[in-house]
């Protein structure tokens, strides 16, 4: 909200009489251009919704959700316009954008827009083998959690089938187990050893670049943060904090720092050219976010890299895939 008030305020200058308006964050200013959040939208739309003629959503991908979809149904506005880098979600729900807002109008690759007004960029598969004793204990936690699954004919890879299981794990001791074990498979993958020696050899690759490590969870972040002595932001910093490591990253005082997922969008992060994705979700949405986070063009117009480590023939061998589809092309190493 603060970035867009800052960005509206300057292009329009003086033209503005009364400013822009902001509805949010305690404030309650609105003028002829106003500035608000999708909760206080949804909270005074009612309100408000017939005093603007024109609508503009940004990363309209959240306004499928229930709540959300009586912003554009109690406003007036005849024109509407809704802005993202990632219009397909997962469950479908972008369908209704249609009738909320109106067709796809115009679309531009990432490919397309690389080199004039975003950093050429390579993106970069690694690798890492388990040891033998992380190799064993995966191995015997993931077996239990597909000797339930297969028992029980779930498709995880759709919503339905996954939410299906989870409600057998509250009512059933086996499947409890199965979805611990699953758990305890993903953690072992997520934070294999092999996988910081890796990441310390690319941050003294890059210790002159500006580098953003992603995790999957704050506390995977946190130790990591410990572990390389790097900032660390998760949606636990305060703003305070947050703005502070964020100008310092800008200036370059600080070079590098560790997140989960609350830089993936909605954050204004200074220019980074490196990306390292330790662990994260099977979303295209989120693996296209956190490409467009080392994306903005500089002026030394260096190219941007986006490295990706994986736990080699384990579940994140096709997370992995199922993030990149689509995406970006991929060199493997």
């Amino acid at each position: 909200m603060n970035q867009w008030h800052a960005t509206l305020t300057n292009a329009f200058g003086d033209q503005l009489p009364d400013g822009v308006g902001v509805l949010g964050g305690g404030s309650h200013n609105v003028t002829n251009i106003t500035v608000t959040t999708y909760d206080s939208a949804y909270r005074y739309i009612n309100e408000y919704g017939d005093q603007f003629g024109l609508l503009v959503v940004d990363e309209v991908h959240h306004l499928p959700a229930p709540t959300y979809q009586q912003i554009p149904e109690m406003t007036i506005a005849p024109y509407r316009l809704g802005l993202t880098a990632t219009y397909e979600r997962a469950d479908g729900a972008h369908e209704e954008l249609e009738d909320l807002l109106g067709t796809v109008v115009y679309r531009e690759e990432v490919d397309e827009l690389a080199g004039e007004y975003l950093s050429e960029y390579e993106t970069i598969h690694l690798q890492v083998e388990l040891t033998e004793e992380e190799r064993t204990e995966y191995d015997e936690e993931y077996q239990i959690y597909r000797d339930y699954v297969d028992t029980h004919d779930f498709d995880l890879w759709k919503e339905s089938g996954y939410q299906e299981f989870l409600k057998r794990t509250s009512y059933d001791p086996q499947g409890r187990r199965a979805l611990i074990a699953k758990q305890r498979a993903e953690k072992i993958a997520r934070t294999a050893g092999k996988k910081s020696d890796t990441l310390d050899n690319l941050l003294k690759r890059h210790y002159d670049d500006r580098t953003i490590i992603f995790t999957a969870n704050n506390r995977f972040a946190y130790e990591l943060s410990k572990e390389f002595v790097v900032p660390c932001i998760t949606h636990q910093t305060e703003t305070e904090e947050r703005t502070e490591i964020l100008d310092r990253f800008r200036t370059g005082e600080y070079s590098m720092l560790a997140t989960s997922q609350v830089l993936d969008e909605g954050i204004d992060v200074p220019a980074a050219n490196v990306g390292i994705i330790l662990s994260g979700s099977a979303s295209k949405r989120q693996y296209a976010q956190r490409l467009g986070r080392i994306l903005r063009p500089t002026d030394d117009r260096q190219p941007a890299r986006l490295y990706e480590i994986i736990a080699e023939d384990t579940m994140e061998t096709y997370v992995s895939e199922q993030r990149r589809q689509g995406v970006s092309s991929s060199a493997d190493s």
